[in-house]
């Protein structure tokens, strides 16, 4: 069975002319950070995405590959003329490194409008301004050698800081400086953060009152300081970033999985080369997330029913002592039954059976409908980050890191266009393999869920038509069943017996309908048909490509927001809220 690590990708942003008496020290201190995040992400593979520029980038990128990391150059142009903005030394120590297998080498395409044959200088601030915004959308964490100084220069060091923590983000120049504030205790920071390491450049006198720490935005071009020490709240995403991949190989390795689920397959025919990669990224982590939301739902549904099977026998037990059998044993297997379930619930709340699969179950829906965007070439029209940040999802204990794995499976550039007849395709397979499916799959879902929910009814009137005829017969008949039926048992006796036991069974079962929450869930579902019944109608009236791609994405968006907040929902109903700030 594959197996896939999904990877902690480090951004790098850094002068060219660092001064050459601070290189030593810049170099120790990239050295500790990355051994710092080895340490805490044992599990899980750290890339280092750089554009490979002069000075800073050469340095984060050799070390990176002493350390034993990936390294993803993405460069801004194609080598040969993206050497011409080196000098012979830093060029030769490029081809080396990218000769490296620890280097992947990518070529992002060039951004519409720019000039092919510029020089250096402000002909090509374009392309490092699109590296910019390609480190911003990939990467989960930003290691900046950096002066510290404002700079107007598009895909400049200081431009690339400030946007990927979103605090600049008017396009183009800004000459607004920078400005800086120690970040509040009680504030709720990220989802961005940077490590910036001091770097003077050439011959300016470095600044020996600032250290390494971390920085995160409070709004344009302000920003907050946080020690040198890792914020708790990026800790917190490592950590839950290295539990997914932890429990994924533990799992895998023990054969917990009967299969791991692909997307790939109905759209085998369709898949072109350049979208392949992307596509291959998202199924793997699809079926990855998909594999462990099944695996912990199987299991917390085995606990809510093990819980009611016990409620129900302890029931059962006592009335039995209480108005049949007057029998010490009886009350000695209720309390041992007692003591075992507040044991068994002790060890295994701490398991997060529940929370887990409804974090897995998110993130595979938000895989499976960036899958299908992506296959139809609307993924750029829908931002999975934004529904999270509107929601507040990953406020909740154990979601902040999906963010992370979101960025991870982003592409990289614009895609390139398909002719008429290949998107055509693209698009009908997408049509039939996501939206009729889904639509047949909430249809069959509901169906069930409706048919199982009237059965239930019908159930539950019997049962309270029973209880009635039993307290009707105390009324009728009390003088009759005062006699002895068996042993010392009174007819008496066993319609009480009756009487308490189906209530209280009647209890159980509604206790676990609602642990389970059958009706929200028969709600959630309907909500679901519905919105991709109306994609189905509307795409069916529409013969455009891009309007295809809107409908798409619109389904996207709405199938992407029913998912959180019925996963908001659930989360609430068996744990407490975030703390407010």
């Amino acid at each position: 069975m594959p197996t896939h690590n999904s990877p902690l990708v480090i951004g790098v942003s850094g002068h060219r002319d660092l001064r050459p008496e601070a290189v030593p020290r810049v170099s120790r201190e990239v050295d500790e950070f990355l051994a710092d995040l080895k340490l805490r992400l044992p599990d899980t593979q750290l890339r280092v995405m750089t554009g490979m520029a002069q000075g800073a980038d050469l340095l984060v990128a050799r070390a990176a590959v002493n350390a034993g990391c990936k390294v993803d150059a993405v460069l801004p142009m194609p080598l040969d003329r993206y050497v011409q903005d080196f000098d012979t030394e830093s060029a030769a120590a490029l081809q080396a490194l990218l000769a490296d297998p620890a280097v992947h080498c990518t070529v992002l395409p060039a951004p519409p409008g720019a000039d092919h044959d510029a020089k250096h200088g402000d002909g090509r601030a374009v392309f490092y301004a699109n590296l910019t915004q390609a480190l911003a959308e990939k990467c989960n964490l930003l290691l900046a050698l950096w002066d510290g100084k404002t700079s107007p220069l598009a895909g400049g060091t200081a431009d690339t800081v400030l946007r990927y923590l979103g605090a600049r983000t008017r396009p183009g120049r800004d000459e607004s400086a920078v400005e800086f504030q120690a970040a509040a205790a009680e504030a709720v920071w990220g989802p961005h953060f940077v490590y910036w390491i001091p770097a003077p450049r050439g011959s300016l006198a470095a600044d020996a009152s600032q250290e390494s720490r971390y920085v995160s935005a409070i709004g344009e071009n302000l920003l907050a300081l946080h020690g040198r020490g890792i914020p708790q709240a990026l800790a917190q995403q490592f950590a839950e970033l290295n539990t997914y991949n932890h429990e994924f190989e533990r799992l895998n390795g023990k054969q917990a999985f009967d299969r791991l689920d692909s997307l790939l397959p109905t759209l085998a025919a369709s898949v072109s080369p350049a979208d392949s990669d992307d596509l291959q990224r998202i199924d793997a982590e699809y079926g990855k997330a998909d594999a462990l939301a099944i695996y912990y739902q199987q299991h917390s549904d085995r606990l809510f029913r093990g819980f009611s099977y016990t409620a129900s026998v302890m029931a059962l037990l006592f009335l039995v002592y209480a108005k049949l059998w007057d029998n010490s044993v009886l009350l000695s297997v209720y309390l041992t039954l007692l003591l075992l379930s507040v044991v068994v619930f002790h060890r295994l709340r701490s398991r997060q059976w529940f929370s887990k699969h409804l974090i897995y179950r998110a993130l595979a829906e938000t895989m499976r409908i960036k899958f299908f965007l992506r296959a139809a070439g609307a993924d750029r029209l829908v931002s999975a980050a934004e529904l999270i940040n509107l929601t507040a999802i990953d406020q909740f204990p154990g979601f902040s890191w999906i963010g992370n794995v979101l960025k991870n499976v982003e592409s990289l550039g614009v895609r390139a266009n398909d002719d008429e007849a290949t998107q055509r395709a693209r698009l009908q397979n997408v049509h039939r393999h996501w939206i009729v499916g889904q639509q047949e799959y909430f249809r069959r879902r509901v169906r069930t869920l409706e048919r199982d929910h009237r059965r239930l009814e019908v159930l539950k009137s019997w049962m309270l038509y029973a209880i009635a005829a039993f307290a009707l017969l105390l009324l009728l008949f009390a003088g009759p069943l005062h006699e002895r039926m068996l042993a010392t048992i009174t007819g008496k006796d066993g319609v009480l017996f009756l009487m308490g036991l189906l209530p209280v069974w009647l209890g159980v079962w509604e206790l676990y309908q609602n642990k389970m929450a059958m009706r929200e869930l028969l709600w959630q579902y309907r909500n679901q048909l519905g919105h991709f019944t109306i994609a189905q109608l509307q795409l069916s009236r529409s013969a455009q490509a891009s309007r295809h791609q809107e409908i798409l994405a619109q389904i996207g968006k709405e199938a992407l927001m029913e998912s959180y907040l019925w996963t908001i929902h659930r989360y609430h109903r068996e744990y407490e809220p975030p703390t407010a700030t």
